[in-house]
């Protein structure tokens, strides 16, 4: 009886050994997850100081008109409805390093056009205000061209077009021409009673935003075509309402990391739960000193190191495949030639495939975003059946 509660007591002492070496692991990962932050806000500063020396994401405004009416105490300004508003912005993108980082950049070219309703009625030589404007006036590349009613386009030096006009119309028709550059996204705000904004540019992956989706889109290999149809009922109830295009990377590398991290513990504790497995289970009795899974949890937790490191100078799937198979080599040498000092293959090539898996699903379940807690449950359902089936020979309360 004694014997019996002194072998109990080693497997238990034993699984708690490697809680405890599970548990000292949280350390690193915490570190980590700080290096994958600290590259972030690398990234962000790169991203800062390309937008400091081009410009910064632009938001296009409508433009106004306003009158400037005579008046006994002086000048009363009257502001114009703008009727049908027509924006085109064809975007030429590319990407700029900043060190090892790379940010996407544009220069549009901008076409606004449509009219204001005369509410004033007849006007004789009325001076009124066009004025138009962007998020950072930097970005402007050329002066704008300017038309109002039917006269000749004029190169302006402002956003703002000062014009004596003279018209009975019920409609004041006007263009607006400008190149302006910007960094990561460009959005139009819809002002008019109708809205017609296209937006194209030479991007492979554009992420259509804002408050509106496109109600026309094509997407081809290395270009992309958007419309958006917008009512002035529809833009009423947002304060600022916007119609966008973001110019994104085909993977954010960092957040991918910091998903993957996420997962680390899991990882530790299914790969040290079947040394354990193979501990207890065993014919041969192998024990695993705890400083060997210190240095196998190590070696796992190098992987995001890995990860993160070569993903700054590859695609994101291909930093990957390297980390994962560096990492699963060096744990499946380790084991055969050191763990069970080459007596026991079988555990050594079972250990290489139950790594190989593991790094395959979590592969998954960064691609699969949506479906990753339902694939991930399964998954864990199926693992736990079969560590309670590879047990199912255990003698819990006898070393035998």
């Amino acid at each position: 009886m004694n014997e019996q509660k002194k072998s109990v007591s080693r497997k238990v002492k034993k699984f708690y050994i490697v809680l405890g070496m599970l548990l000292l692991l949280l350390i690193p990962i915490a570190f980590m997850s700080g290096v994958i932050r600290d590259r972030e806000s690398y990234r962000n500063e790169a991203v800062r100081n390309v937008k400091i020396a081009w410009a910064d994401s632009q938001i296009i405004e409508p433009p106004a008109l306003t009158l400037n009416i005579p008046d006994k105490k002086g000048t009363i300004q009257k502001s114009l409805e703008l009727n049908n508003y027509e924006a085109e912005v064809k975007v030429k993108a590319e990407t700029r390093k900043k060190g090892v980082f790379t940010v996407p950049v544009y220069t549009a070219d901008v076409e606004l056009k449509g009219d204001f309703i005369n509410s004033y009625g007849n006007m004789k030589n009325m001076e009124s205000d066009l004025s138009f404007s962007v998020t950072d006036s930097k970005g402007f590349v050329s002066q704008p061209e300017i038309k109002l009613l039917s006269d000749k386009a004029v190169t302006h030096t402002s956003k703002k077009y000062s014009k004596a006009i003279s018209t009975s119309a019920k409609n004041i028709p006007f263009e607006i021409k400008y190149q302006v550059r910007g960094i990561n996204n460009i959005y139009v705000v819809p002002g008019g009673l109708n809205n017609e904004i296209e937006i194209e540019g030479n991007w492979s992956n554009p992420s259509f935003d804002g408050d509106f989706l496109p109600s026309e889109k094509e997407i081809e290999n290395n270009s992309f075509e958007a419309e958006w149809n917008i009512p002035a009922i529809a833009a009423s109830s947002l304060t600022k309402p916007r119609a966008g295009v973001s110019f994104l990377l085909p993977v954010d590398n960092y957040r991918m990391a910091t998903r993957a991290v996420k997962y680390a513990f899991l990882f530790l504790s299914l790969t040290f739960l079947a040394y354990y497995i193979f501990e207890v289970a065993s014919s041969k009795k192998k024990p695993i000193h705890q400083l060997q899974y210190l240095m196998m949890g190590g070696a796992m937790l190098i992987f995001y190191l890995l990860l993160v490191s070569g993903s700054e100078f590859l695609p994101f799937w291909a930093s990957y495949i390297m980390a994962a198979l560096m990492t699963i080599g060096l744990i499946g040498t380790y084991t055969h030639f050191v763990i069970t000092k080459r007596e026991n293959k079988k555990f050594a090539l079972l250990i290489t495939l139950i790594m190989t898996l593991l790094y395959a699903f979590l592969y998954v379940l960064l691609a699969l975003q949506d479906l990753s807690l339902l694939i991930g449950s399964l998954v864990l359902f199926f693992i736990m059946a079969l560590v309670m089936y590879s047990t199912r020979n255990v003698e819990w309360n006898s070393d035998d």
